[in-house]
């Protein structure tokens, strides 16, 4: 009865030091050893008639190689895991006798390596290490911080031999862990983690919306690749955050534990989503995972188109850029796509392009040829040779000193009929060390991104078209004409219409032609059908803005606008109507 009554007092006096901090009062040895185990070397002892640093000391003599000697600690308390410092004072001395102080030791003498274990055992785990420190006819103080596991706590000082004959003197030991212990149940709130879904393999960290205050705090994260209500596997321990990556959709929270009130509290479970497949075509290079080579696309040659952060027309993020500007003359650079279905006769190739010259050099000419082939890459055919000399289609915007970085307005839209079997298409660039190119919403057969594109040519110098932003579903466009002509000589009356149609481009037709004669006027059409007239009188001489409602969920619609104005008939137009280039919206919202 009584050893069961002393069995559990025992265990109460435990708990109740597993809730407290570690408080190891200052140890002067002065009386005795205080508990602490001298083991190695060659007399051990605890030594009170001599006084090293101040009174008793705790002693170990080494001088033979491949020893050692440690100084082992008495159960310190039980640690909250919160940081803890160890302070001492030691001096290492020449052996003269063992009842004599002899001068200080020169190095090398060794090292003294500072442990930490749960028990006077072991395991030991090494916090902190000195080695061969100049030694005085005064004692070293030291101050060791640590952070060790909850639980109970031992120190160790493990002394390793490695030259002289020397007394290695240790004392005035304490170790204190710092006030403050956490306290009740964490809340760490919501798990915090990636903004959006992430590709295989792509590290991320995890971490909590609130921390949680003291010490003896420690961390468990959790993952279940099932859903949010588990099961749960065990992963991280190591501290409020966590870094890792998948495979699948996986969920994640963390379980909070203060040591002090044993209490645990667990964070709101986050799942964290797969990135979804890119489709091969319209390739439009966002999203998804695998960069520029995403959903089987490649590059190769010796230099690598790369994704930049531009994309055209302002719609999106992203392009793939030829670095013409800093790629050697003369080296290639190739983006092929993936394999896909044989193309029926007729069917094209869509890209958006932007591009320009370097400036002052216009002799630096780049070039790319997209070429199709119709054994999956074995062989391969140009389809256009293409290049940004001042008439290339590759020029899209005014030379520029240094690398060109285009706006939403420096895009061109092209596109060219592939040979009827096709099965890959590549994108092939010889570098003139010119200026860069860059390439977005690839596709075959299928139309790429929003965007206007210009094409035609004015019948009047300085009559020009133009669109802006990008069309979007549900949104305005503005269709701005510059140099509108004036009505009449003296007039100060710039008088206009914008044709729009949804039916096919012409390549350009004249006016006279289109009608019979009827409106006789030599300048060119570049829409089939008049389907809407907006009439308008600019506001100010020469240039005006007529804006554009799209509806809302209006998608993969064509349209085509051109201006026409009117000036005093003069013959051969003496229907006195002269027309602006054209413009050819495409509205998408894929």
């Amino acid at each position: 009865m009584h050893k069961i009554l002393a069995a559990f007092v025992g265990t109460a006096t435990l708990v109740a030091t597993a809730q407290a901090q570690v408080n190891y009062p200052l140890q002067t040895f002065n009386a005795n050893s205080a508990g602490w185990t001298i083991t190695g070397g060659y007399l051990p002892a605890w030594n009170g008639t001599m006084s090293v640093c101040s009174g008793g000391h705790l002693r170990t003599n080494l001088y033979v190689p491949g020893t050692q000697g440690n100084f082992t600690s008495p159960l310190l308390g039980a640690s909250n895991g919160g940081s803890t410092t160890l302070t001492f004072d030691y001096r290492i001395h020449d052996y003269v006798s063992n009842t004599s102080i002899g001068p200080p030791s020169a190095p090398p003498f060794g090292t003294t390596n500072i442990q930490i274990g749960a028990s006077a055992a072991g395991p030991w785990t090494t916090v902190s290490t000195f080695s061969d420190e100049a030694q005085s006819a005064t004692c070293i103080n030291k101050s060791i911080t640590f952070a060790p596991p909850a639980g109970a706590l031992f120190v160790r000082l493990n002394n390793v031999y490695s030259g002289g004959d020397n007394w290695w003197c240790f004392d005035n030991i304490s170790v204190v862990e710092s006030a403050g212990g956490c306290s009740g149940t964490p809340a760490p709130g919501n798990t915090t983690g990636p903004a959006a879904a992430v590709c295989p393999g792509q590290s991320f960290t995890l971490g909590l919306q609130n921390s949680t205050s003291g010490n003896g705090v420690t961390y468990q994260w959790f993952e279940s690749a099932v859903g949010a209500t588990g099961p749960w596997t065990a992963v991280g321990t190591s501290s409020a955050s966590y870094t890792t990556s998948q495979a699948v959709d996986t969920w994640y929270y963390c379980a909070v534990t203060c040591a002090a009130s044993t209490a645990t509290g667990n964070s709101a479970v986050l799942a964290v989503p797969m990135a979804a497949a890119v489709a091969a075509f319209p390739r439009d290079f966002e999203g998804g995972c695998g960069g520029i080579s995403a959903a089987g696309w490649s590059v190769s040659g010796a230099n690598l188109p790369f994704l930049a952060p531009v994309s055209a027309f302002g719609i999106g993020n992203n392009a793939a850029k030829f670095d013409f500007w800093n790629w050697a003359a003369g080296t290639s650079a190739i983006l092929t796509s993936p394999t896909f279905p044989a193309t029926a006769a007729g069917t094209k190739c869509f890209f958006d392009v932007a591009g320009t010259q370097y400036l002052p050099d216009l002799t630096l000419i780049d070039q790319i040829t997209l070429e199709a082939s119709n054994d999956g890459g074995v062989t391969w055919a140009a389809v256009a040779v293409m290049n940004n000399a001042a008439t290339g289609v590759l020029r899209t915007a005014n030379p520029v000193n240094p690398n060109f970085a285009p706006t939403a307005g420096d895009w061109a839209s092209l596109d060219y009929v592939l040979p009827a079997g096709t099965t890959t298409i590549r994108f092939n660039a010889l570098c003139g060390y010119g200026n860069t190119v860059v390439l977005d919403n690839i596709s075959v057969g299928i139309l790429p991104s929003s965007r206007h594109t210009k094409y035609g040519a004015a019948c009047q110098a300085g009559f020009a078209l133009g669109a802006s932003p990008a069309p979007v579903a549900g949104t305005t466009y503005a269709y701005n004409q510059a140099g509108i002509p004036e009505a009449a000589t003296g007039s100060s009356i710039y008088f206009g219409v914008m044709i729009l149609s949804f039916g096919q481009d012409f390549v350009g037709t004249p006016l006279n032609v289109l009608t019979a004669g009827v409106v006789d006027s030599p300048c060119r059409t570049h829409v089939t059908s008049f389907d809407a007239l907006l009439t308008y009188v600019s506001p100010t001489p020469i240039n005006n803005s007529v804006t554009l409602a799209i509806p809302g969920g209006v998608s993969g619609v064509l349209l085509y606008a051109q201006s026409a104005a009117l000036v005093v008939p003069v013959a051969p137009n003496n229907a006195g109507i002269v027309t602006s280039n054209a413009i050819r919206t495409f509205i998408n919202t894929f």
